[in-house]
C-alpha cells in the first residue's frame, strides 16, 4: 500500500482565552471555561500556524500561482522564531510514530514537494482546486493530517494524559499561568480550538476541531460533552479531586475520537453521493485525512487493526481512475467498521 496517504496572535487571543475571578463560581453553574490564570497562547499560535500553512497551499487553487515546500517548511517549522509573535512551531509537537499506518510526519514534507510539483498548472486544478499527480489534495492532506498528529495528539495522548498531568505541580499558582498541573490542562484545552465561551456564544470564532464538532452537530453532537468536561476536569483539578480530573479526560477522549470517526463518515458520505471528479477526490481526501487521525489517540476505542482495515479501504492506488461503484463500496465498508465499533445507529450513519 502506498503509505503517502495523506492567519496578529495578539488579536485572537481574547477569542481562545481569558482571566477572570472564579472564587464565587461552583462547578455547577460555570458554562463558560473561564477560570482565573489561564494562558494556552503556545496552542493558539500553532492553530493559526496551521491555519496559514492551509491558506497558503490553498493559494495555489488559481492554477496560476506557484508555491514552494520551502516556504511551507517555514511555516511549519516556524524558522524565523516569531511566527504571530511566537517561538512555538507544529513539526516538533508533530507525532512521530514510523511504525503507523500513515505516519503524517513522513506525509508532510511529501505533501509539501508534491503541492510545489503541481502548482502553477491550471491542468492540476480540478473542480477549483490543486491536486497532486496522484489525485491527493495537499491542503486537506496537510490539514487534516495535522489535525490529528498535533492537535489531536497533543491534547488526549499527551496533556490529558495522568502521567503528564500527574507530573505537574498543583500547589504554586504563577500569575496568569496557574499552577502547572492547571497549566497542561489548559493547554490540552487550547488545542481543541474553543472559544471560552463556545456552548453559549454561536457567533464566536472557533477552529479545527471545535469548529467540526459544531459543523457536525445537527446529527451527532459532542461539543457539549467535550467542552462541558473540560470545565469539570479544571475545576476538578482546582479542588485536587483527581479521580474526577481523570474520569472527565477519559470522556474528553473518548468524545473526541468519536469526534474524529464521525468526520470520516461524513466524507466517506460525501463521497458516494458525489458527481463530479473533484468533489469526490477532494472529499476523499479528507475521509482519509480524519482517518489518520484515529490512529493518535492512545486510550482509543478503536483497535490498530480495524484502524489498519478502515485505512486500506479507504485507499485507492488511482483515484482519479477509481470506478465509482467500487470507490462507494470501499466507502462503505470503512463506515461499517465505524459503526461496529462505535456503535453509531443508523439513522447517524445515513446522515452525517
Amino acid at each position: 500500500m502506498n503509505t503517502k496517504l495523506f492567519i496578529s496572535l495578539l488579536a485572537l487571543s481574547s477569542i481562545f482565552f481569558s482571566c477572570s475571578d472564579d472564587t464565587d463560581t461552583t462547578p455547577a453553574t460555570r458554562v463558560n471555561y473561564d477560570f482565573d490564570n489561564v494562558d494556552y497562547s503556545g496552542q493558539t499560535a500553532r492553530i493559526m500556524m496551521l491555519d496559514s500553512l492551509e491558506s497558503y497551499i490553498k493559494s495555489a487553487n488559481d492554477g496560476a500561482t506557484a508555491i514552494t515546500a520551502t516556504h511551507m517548511n517555514a511555516i511549519y517549522t516556524n524558522e524565523s522564531g516569531d511566527l504571530f509573535g511566537s517561538s512555538k512551531d507544529l513539526e516538533s509537537k508533530t507525532a512521530n510514530d514510523p511504525t503507523l499506518i500513515a505516519n503524517v510526519y513522513d506525509q508532510v514534507p511529501a505533501y509539501f514537494a508534491s503541492a510545489e510539483v503541481a502548482s502553477g498548472n491550471a491542468d492540476n486544478i480540478i473542480g477549483g482546486r490543486l491536486f497532486d499527480a496522484e489525485g491527493h489534495e495537499p491542503a486537506q492532506m496537510v490539514g487534516k493530517g495535522l489535525m490529528g498528529a498535533v492537535l489531536f495528539y497533543q491534547s488526549v495522548s499527551y496533556y490529558l494524559t495522568a502521567e503528564k498531568l500527574n507530573a505537574g505541580d498543583n500547589e504554586t499558582v504563577t500569575e496568569g499561568k496557574g499552577t502547572d498541573m492547571e497549566h497542561y490542562w489548559d493547554e490540552a484545552f487550547g488545542y481543541f480550538g474553543a472559544t471560552t465561551d463556545y456552548l453559549t456564544n454561536e457567533e464566536g470564532t472557533n477552529y479545527y476541531w471545535a469548529k467540526y464538532a459544531a459543523s457536525r452537530s445537527s446529527v451527532y453532537d459532542v461539543r457539549a460533552d467535550i467542552f462541558n468536561a473540560f470545565i469539570a476536569g479544571r475545576q476538578a483539578i482546582a479542588d485536587k479531586d483527581y479521580e474526577e480530573r481523570d474520569v472527565q479526560a477519559a470522556i474528553i477522549q473518548a468524545k473526541w475520537e468519536e469526534l474524529v470517526a464521525i468526520n470520516v463518515v461524513h466524507y466517506a458520505n460525501s463521497v458516494i453521493s458525489d458527481t463530479e471528479l473533484g468533489d469526490i477526490l477532494h472529499h476523499w481526501s479528507e475521509a482519509v485525512a480524519f482517518a489518520t487521525a484515529l490512529q493518535y489517540n492512545t486510550s482509543k476505542t478503536i483497535t490498530n487493526e480495524n484502524i489498519a482495515v478502515i485505512l486500506a479501504a479507504l485507499y485507492s492506488d488511482d483515484i482519479k481512475n477509481e470506478d465509482k461503484t467500487a470507490l462507494n463500496a470501499k466507502m462503505e465498508a470503512a463506515k461499517a467498521v465505524i459503526k461496529s465499533t462505535y456503535g453509531f445507529s443508523d439513522e447517524v450513519m445515513s446522515n452525517l
